[in-house]
């Protein structure tokens, strides 16, 4: 930790004082791998011309390694990588992905979602799963979406809205498999008195997102949340800082998304960011402080807004 940062307090029990969460989306590591004329016979061709004459310069890996030092540095207890690791969903591309969120930390601390680019074309659709399995599965080793890892007072709930789109489009899909187990799956967590934190790469609150970057069952999964609740939603996909809320069953659930963790000096974008959450409190009485750290004109990371979530 650096020397002039003031750590989160932490107390040893059964279930920490305070959890803290640190949320980071859509690296789109670079540079491109090496790739095969036929590998770019699909939408992928679109894509690479996309990257090589934008989108190379918008993302940043001098920024993405200052970002990864600082979320290190601060040590949250738990960390959410919200999809879009990838940018053709090459398979050359998801090796160096899996080494990016080591660099976070173990497994058991990193958490991660496929976004759309990581289900580019519909044969790697399944790669995400396959590489990064230890950051995709349950407390208990169990595999598939949704599922959850608890930390201290947190339930982190991960689904996939991750599917292979024609060209031109990024939409999302939860899907009903994966809605119908997200309901009694909240249940239980609320049961045993966790705050839940629900992740997704694609929007979820009518935020006015294109319709051709939608999720497509925004609806039916904010049915979900109002009828079981959640405590926060975190998402990424559209490489802005927003906040929103979706009715819950007790109230609005903060809805918020990060930008690109990448976004360098050069991106029409958002500069780099991430968001920290201290989770502190219990049932009927949680407490939740935001704390975004990024990019800084003078090309520093550090805090650059602080927030209160409930």
């Amino acid at each position: 930790m650096r020397a002039n940062v003031i750590p989160f307090p932490r107390l040893i029990g059964y279930k920490a004082a305070v959890t803290v969460l640190a949320h980071l989306s859509d690296p789109h590591l670079g540079p491109l791998p090496r790739f095969t004329a036929l590998e770019m016979l699909s939408k992928r061709g679109l894509g690479a011309i996309n990257w090589y004459r934008r989108r190379r310069r918008w993302h940043d890996m001098a920024v993405l390694d200052q970002i990864v030092t600082d979320v290190v540095d601060e040590e949250p207890d738990a960390i959410a990588v919200t999809g879009d690791l990838t940018n053709l969903g090459l398979e050359a591309e998801f090796l160096p992905a899996a080494a990016f969120l080591g660099r976070l930390g173990p497994a058991s601390k990193v958490a991660a979602i496929p976004g759309n680019h990581d289900a580019y074309v519909r044969r790697i659709v399944g790669a995400p799963s396959r590489v990064w399995a230890s950051h995709m599965s349950c407390d208990d080793g169990g595999a598939g979406f949704p599922y959850v890892r608890r930390h201290g007072l947190i339930a982190l709930i991960g689904l996939s809205s991750a599917v292979a789109t024609a060209p031109l489009a990024a939409t999302g899909e939860v899907g009903p498999a994966q809605r119908a187990a997200l309901a009694p799956l909240l249940r239980r967590l609320k049961a045993e008195g966790l705050f839940r934190v629900v992740t997704v790469h694609h929007p979820v609150a009518e935020d006015g997102t294109p319709w051709l970057r939608r999720l497509r069952d925004a609806d039916a999964l904010r049915a979900v949340l109002a009828a079981e609740g959640a405590e926060l939603v975190l998402h990424g996909h559209n490489h802005e800082p927003t906040r929103h809320a979706v009715p819950g069953p007790n109230g609005p659930i903060p809805v918020i998304a990060v930008p690109s963790c990448s976004a360098g000096p050069t991106s029409h974008e958002p500069p780099a960011a991430y968001n920290l959450y201290e989770v502190s409190g219990g049932p009927g009485g949680w407490s939740c402080e935001g704390v975004t750290r990024g990019l800084t004109p003078d090309g520093t990371i550090a805090e650059t807004d602080r927030f209160r979530v409930a």
